[in-house]
């Protein structure tokens, strides 16, 4: 019987200060049940042989954002083959105030050192740990870390962005954001309305919501009097993604905000109480539809998915507003 599952493990970034130095992570994948005593037992159920060795997403979550509510995500990515990481850390993001955050290295993100070295803090502890489990684990030997996306949602989905760089992470095939953009914050030294250039050479799908109050109000981030939900996203995309022969995507979508993309829902964390309401939970099976597409496609190699995905054929078009290619 097929069921995804997942595994607990805990990575030590070097680059932090106790008790703010370690993270918990989740590593779901396609598992293959057969009511064996030893998997009753532990709980310990073995990966299915038919889909390894797996391709593995990075998933980075936004601030104060509960990684469970893409757990969604994971599964439908699973039964694809592919195993997604999510995580978490602890750390003082704005002065004074503690937050879960994929871990930034805002110094990395200043004009000073931009495009010097990685902003994703985490990463290096996180490959590790990744090589130990696919020596030691249920999962080892079943890991392709040859094969590596990365994914993101709000501030975890620009810092998808500006770290796909292959000359930093040369297993790199593609990268997603959803609800983000690379807007320069004035509060790092970055003049205002500046949008930070993305490496060429990884494929990019990004994805944002026309109800997307959260971006409209943070706008005073960047000095902007913009209140568009959607602007930034755009001039992203038209300013600062390389071409890429039609293989980098905009999709932005109808009835969709900056939570559309978590489920269940979680009122207790983060800034939902400024985004703006949606009627309906389809832009989610949506943007599912396309992230899949994309990884199956530049990250399994399956032509047949990458076909559909430069074409968007079996995504419901009537929750498109704008689809872009370059």
């Amino acid at each position: 019987m097929y069921l995804t599952r997942c595994i607990f493990d805990a990575f030590k970034v070097e680059a932090l200060a106790p008790p703010y130095d370690t993270g918990i992570a989740r590593i779901y994948y396609p598992a293959r049940y057969g009511d064996s005593f030893e998997e009753r037992n532990t709980g310990a159920v073995p990966v299915d042989e038919t889909l390894a060795p797996c391709p593995v997403l990075i998933l980075f979550h936004g601030i104060n954002i509960d990684p469970s509510g893409y757990r969604w995500l994971a599964e439908t990515l699973a039964a694809e083959g592919i195993v997604t990481v999510s995580y978490q850390l602890v750390a003082e993001e704005m002065p004074g105030q503690l937050a879960a955050t994929p871990g930034i290295d805002l110094q990395a993100l200043t004009p000073e050192h931009f495009g010097k070295r990685t902003s994703a803090l985490a990463m290096p502890a996180l490959l590790s740990m990744l090589e130990r489990l696919n020596n030691r684990s249920v999962l080892a030997g079943k890991l392709d870390l040859k094969r590596l996306a990365f994914g993101g949602h709000s501030a975890g989905g620009t810092l998808a962005l500006l770290n796909a760089n292959r000359d930093w992470f040369p297993a790199l095939r593609a990268v997603f954001a959803y609800g983000a953009h690379t807007g320069g914050s004035t509060a790092l030294g970055w003049p205002e309305e500046t949008l930070l250039p993305i490496s060429n050479g990884v494929p990019l799908l990004m994805i944002g919501g026309e109800q997307d109050g959260c971006i409209a109000n943070s706008a005073h981030r960047y000095e902007s009097n913009s209140a568009s939900t959607t602007a930034r996203i755009e001039q992203t995309f038209d300013m600062a993604v390389p071409d890429n022969g039609g293989d980098n995507v905009l999709l932005l979508l109808r009835d969709a905000n900056h939570f559309s993309v978590c489920t269940p829902a979680d009122e207790t964390c983060g800034r939902g109480f400024i985004d703006l309401p949606v009627e309906t939970d389809e832009a989610r099976n949506v943007a599912g539809q396309a992230v899949r597409l994309f990884l199956r496609g530049f990250l399994c190699d399956d032509p047949a998915a990458l076909g559909a995905y430069r074409e968007m054929q079996g995504v419901d078009h009537n929750m498109i507003s704008k689809l872009l290619q370059k």
